[in-house]
């Protein structure tokens, strides 16, 4: 007997359930594939909060180190998103240092050149952005190599440039407008 009790409760339960659920959606017809176009183009734009890059920064910490007698500027670039926080992006990633003399004016080669490096980073693939990556400075270092006939930069007021090309289709590359240049220390 308690048997057929609970049997008719969970039977009452289920009845409940069923009488009270209605559809939530819209009926779809399936021979119907109209595409909403509206819809379709706000997919195609960013919204302001994804959290992908929309500015960069070199970041303060940048400084030559010396080991071992080797010259090598360690370079912290940042790439910010829409909050102004940083973030992680795929894309390429170019860094140039440029010197100046005393009056701010670039540094002329022999031959008339401005006297300066560039260096690029392929950001698009799992083992770059493992590489390249420091999740607690929030930021891409980059150790650019110096050669032996450089190594009288720290003598220089050098400064350090960034821009940033999205790999994603319709991204501008970045930054958007001019940002100061970082004046590079040293350690030593």
């Amino acid at each position: 007997m308690p048997y057929a009790i609970i049997r008719l409760s969970l039977i009452a339960a289920l009845l409940a359930c069923v009488v009270g659920c209605t559809s939530k959606g819209k009926p779809v017809n399936p021979d119907d594939r109209r595409v909403d176009e509206d819809a379709a183009a706000q997919a195609e734009q960013w919204p302001k909060w994804f959290p992908c890059a929309t500015d960069v920064r070199v970041h303060p910490a940048s400084r030559y180190v010396k080991e071992r007698d080797e010259l090598r500027l360690e370079a912290r670039i940042e790439l910010l998103d829409g909050f102004n926080e940083p973030t992680k992006d795929v894309g390429k990633l170019v860094v140039e240092l440029r010197l100046l003399d005393r009056n701010g004016q670039l540094v002329l080669n022999e031959d008339g050149r401005q006297r300066g490096f560039r260096w690029s980073f392929d950001l698009t693939t799992k083992d770059a952005q493992e590489k390249h990556w420091d999740p607690i400075a929030r930021a891409y270092v980059l150790p650019l190599k110096i050669g032996p006939a450089d190594t009288d930069l720290p003598n220089f007021r050098t400064v350090l440039t960034a821009t940033f090309q999205p790999a994603w289709p319709n991204k501008p590359m970045l930054p958007k407008g001019e940002r100061q240049p970082v004046e590079i220390r040293t350690d030593w």
